[in-house]
């Protein structure tokens, strides 16, 4: 790490290897590690819960590499407010020899009963076959548009991870972004919400194609899927889940006042794009309650900027996704196209986790450069609401801070850097998880003086 000023414990490190463990574009596990390492190279995707004894909880994905055949989903533990950590188990792994990768899982604990479900898409590995059979790679075997398109799925236990029930599907309505009918490419980044009148809110991001010419132009938009009765009810099979906004479309950022943009069109230029295809990219959304009424949902689009967007319904229907300021009229926040949550403080202040980067500072070529250019280092900076102000959902930001940067120095690939952060509140202190080259799982505290002084006046 070049910095850390906030560090707290270590969740989650693999054991040590010689440089790099991945290859140069980050794709893979160098084939000189040991196997028992390799296999727990990749660690992203943290997601923590707590259960009622005061337990943490948290969740990530593991493998030898992002989107490697044998992918996991674990789970680890601590009793003593994050200092230390049980050795990660697994929860559910993928199956190349029956097609099913499994990467990325959110966990939700019901309060009534410390009932722990996960939620997860089982998706088309269509070459998981090859390489269960071979060893290998053979991206020749892979049928389009299946590949990687998934279902939503959910399994729970009842014993805090000990044991897990078998794996159940969610029913969902058709969507114009469906790979195939009844499969979407489809992923879940973060726990789900809880909201005013105990609505629990789940969001996952749909892309509507894998571009194999360059994947950094697929588009994607973001869901609402609503947990009506997860809870009070406890059969499985009787869970009813309701997806917004209704209709053939999720929430979509504004490309109709954006079709000029220039990080958009830096991204466009860098691979031969069109705005029509790529411009109203939205993911990864967070949403928090506004203190008059409204929710507000925050994700990446390729604008150079976190989007935000507005319900006015209890989730039901979303605005188009805008670019956010720092206030009202004011600088846009820069961000590129990596996770930029936003989380409510219990006093109602707002934190923005960014990388403050539109795709042009530190030699970034575009809003998806990697080398350690857009996703390092991270920030976060500390909102308050105007009351009665509906423009940039009424928030006004202070002045940012860095959190952590990693040593950008040597080798570098697409992960190099931090990316997937989680800010959350315990006992009256303030926490933020993250990995860093999607290698190690961190934890930092954010002490409450340092929230103070980053809040702005009311002047």
């Amino acid at each position: 790490m070049k910095s850390r000023e906030f560090a707290y414990a270590d969740v989650y490190r693999h054991p040590p290897v010689e440089g790099d463990p991945f290859d140069k574009r980050g794709h893979l596990a160098r084939n000189d590690i040991p196997a028992e390492i390799a296999v727990c190279c990749k660690n992203e995707s943290n997601c923590t819960v707590f259960l009622q004894d005061g337990t943490w909880f948290t969740t990530w994905g593991q493998g030898r590499a992002e989107g490697h055949p044998k992918e996991q989903i674990v789970f680890a533990t601590s009793t003593n407010r994050g200092r230390t950590w049980s050795e990660p188990r697994v929860i559910v792994a993928s199956n190349p020899e029956q097609e099913e990768r499994i990467a990325y899982g959110i966990p939700f604990v019901v309060p009534r009963t410390d009932r722990v479900y996960l939620f997860f898409f089982i998706c088309a590995l269509t070459d998981g076959k090859t390489w269960a059979r071979e060893g290998r790679h053979d991206p020749s075997t892979r049928r389009y548009p299946e590949h990687l398109s998934g279902i939503l799925h959910f399994m729970y236990s009842d014993d805090a991870g000990q044991t897990w029930s078998e794996r159940y599907p969610v029913e969902l309505p058709p969507r114009d972004v469906d790979v195939i009918p009844g499969r979407i490419h489809g992923w879940v980044n973060h726990p789900p919400f809880v909201m005013p009148g105990k609505k629990i809110l789940l969001t996952f991001s749909a892309s509507h194609r894998i571009s194999r010419r360059a994947w950094q132009l697929g588009a994607a938009e973001n869901n609402v899927v609503h947990c009506a009765n997860i809870l009070t009810e406890s059969d499985p099979k009787r869970l009813e889940f309701h997806l917004y906004p209704e209709g053939p479309r999720g929430i979509r950022a504004n490309l109709a006042d954006n079709w000029d943009n220039a990080p958009l069109h830096r991204l466009l230029d860098f691979y031969d794009g069109v705005p029509e295809d790529t411009g109203w990219n939205y993911q990864e959304l967070t949403i928090v309650p506004l203190d008059d009424g409204r929710w507000l949902g925050v994700g990446r689009t390729c604008l150079g900027s976190p989007g935000y967007t507005i319900s006015t319904d209890e989730g039901r229907t979303w605005t188009r996704a805008e670019r956010l300021r720092y206030r009202p009229g004011g600088e846009h926040i820069q961000h590129p196209m990596t996770m930029c949550p936003v989380a409510r403080m219990s006093d109602g202040r707002i934190v923005l986790l960014f990388t403050n980067n539109d795709g042009s500072q530190r030699g970034a070529q575009h809003v998806w450069h990697g080398e350690g250019r857009t996703r390092n280092p991270q920030w976060f900076v500390v909102g308050r609401q105007m009351p009665g102000v509906e423009d940039n959902a009424g928030l006004v930001f202070g002045e940012p801070r860095i959190l952590a940067e990693v040593d950008a120095s040597g080798q570098t690939n697409l992960k190099t850097g931090i990316s997937m952060p989680q800010f959350f509140e315990r006992d009256g202190r303030y926490f933020v998880m993250y990995n860093i080259n999607k290698e190690h799982i961190l934890l930092d505290e954010i002490p409450a003086a340092v929230l103070d002084e980053m809040t702005p006046g009311r002047a």
